[in-house]
């Protein structure tokens, strides 16, 4: 019913506003008219007996403060090379903890009883699944630093499982890890530079 009421009534051209939404969730992009067009959003909303998340809803300038939106984090930074304004998209905090607290779970001591493949099955299920929804836009950093910390925790959980000693990249060294055990690879490049460095090779 949104969508149709944007489309009918031209909001995108009499308000320079756009629509961006998933199911139940959306934002609104505004060139201006904010309150004018939130006004209007809760007016269509209230006569679908649909009431705004207030804990949700908000007001922003989108070129000064970022903003979260499916898991992501958008926020407008400064090219430091050419000095253009360009949209940063990378997986939330929120989203990042998710994932952690998650590997964190598998790999507890909880866990020490189970067979070693089963815990790295479920872990390949579950960071595989978050990866492929996150590998976006600027999500190198992040990706690293998650393939660093399951690296971490899964070491952690082989070394107290067997009762064993010493540095753990040592004991369970990457080979043993990824060709051995199959855990699965991480990938720490964005889609984008892949892209860029495609199209520099025609």
């Amino acid at each position: 019913m949104l969508d149709k009421v944007w489309k009918t009534k031209e909001i995108p051209r009499r308000f320079g506003a756009n629509l961006v939404r998933y199911a139940d969730d959306f934002v609104v992009l505004c060139q201006g008219n904010t309150a004018r067009v939130l006004v209007g959003v809760k007016r269509v909303l209230k006569h679908l007996e649909i009431d705004l998340s207030e804990k949700k809803t908000r007001e922003l300038d989108a070129r000064q403060e970022g903003f979260d939106f499916l898991g992501f984090t958008t926020k407008m930074i400064k090219n430091t090379k050419t000095g253009k304004m360009y949209p940063l998209i990378k997986p939330s905090k929120k989203s990042c903890k998710n994932i952690r607290a998650k590997i964190r779970e598998l790999t507890a001591r909880k866990s020490f009883a189970i067979p070693k493949e089963v815990v790295i099955n479920k872990l390949n299920e579950v960071v595989k699944g978050w990866s492929g929804y996150f590998y976006y836009k600027n999500c190198s950093e992040d990706f690293s630093a998650l393939k660093n910390y399951l690296e971490e925790r899964l070491r952690i959980y082989l070394r107290r499982k067997r009762g064993k000693d010493g540095k753990g990249y040592r004991v369970y060294p990457y080979q043993y890890l990824y060709n051995t055990l199959k855990l699965y690879r991480i990938p720490t490049t964005a889609p984008w530079t892949q892209t860029a460095k495609a199209s520099g090779r025609r």
